[in-house]
């Protein structure tokens, strides 16, 4: 039996690692009473690279508003005196009590996850969770198929110095039809004489 193995081309899956958790705890997003303030932020500063990913979940019992931006940005936010900008961020929800999010990290830096309390009369209190990838893990694999082929055996012939006979009868047989047939004519010759 001969067998084989057929590559046919290959297979290539990328995943995600185990992200790890950078932020699990309660937080409170002041409101702006007693301020001439239109918001009040509360920030969580992160360092990611390009392509990472970032992922969590807000809860709060105040409507607040949600952002995940690069440092540069919430900068600008605060020279401008702006409570956010949804296109700034790569994931965002402006009011929301229950918000989650995942998003590709576009640049390496820093980046923060910025929650925005525009009430002038209630405290937003709630807790965020924020998970970020060790990256990806790519795996090629060779598609393969396995042949299994089989090759029929012939017998062959041997030569042992006796007669092999004819084709399809044993030596016994034509023997034994010889004698016949020396038994036949025998009679045969004893009849006509007889």
């Amino acid at each position: 039996m001969f067998t084989s193995t057929v590559t046919f081309g290959s297979s290539i899956s990328t995943s995600l690692l185990q992200p790890r958790q950078v932020f699990s705890e309660a937080f409170t997003v002041l409101s702006t009473t007693g301020t001439n303030l239109p918001c009040e932020f509360w920030t969580l500063n992160f360092t990611a690279v390009d392509g990472q990913s970032v992922s969590g979940n807000v809860t709060s019992d105040n409507p607040i508003g949600v952002y995940v931006v690069q440092e540069a940005s919430y900068s600008i936010w605060l020279k401008n005196g702006s409570c956010g900008n949804t296109v700034d961020a790569i994931a965002s929800q402006l009011i929301a009590t229950s918000y989650s999010f995942n998003a590709v990290i576009p640049s390496s830096g820093t980046w923060l996850i910025v929650l925005v309390n525009s009430s002038n009369a209630k405290n937003a209190d709630g807790y965020l969770s924020v998970y970020l990838s060790s990256g990806t893990y790519t795996a090629t694999q060779p598609l393969t198929s396995t042949v299994l082929e089989t090759i029929p055996t012939t017998p062959t012939a041997t030569s042992s110095g006796q007669p092999t006979g004819i084709a399809g009868f044993p030596i016994s047989s034509i023997i034994v039809g010889i004698a016949i047939g020396w038994i036949t004519v025998a009679l045969l010759r004893r009849k006509r004489r007889g």
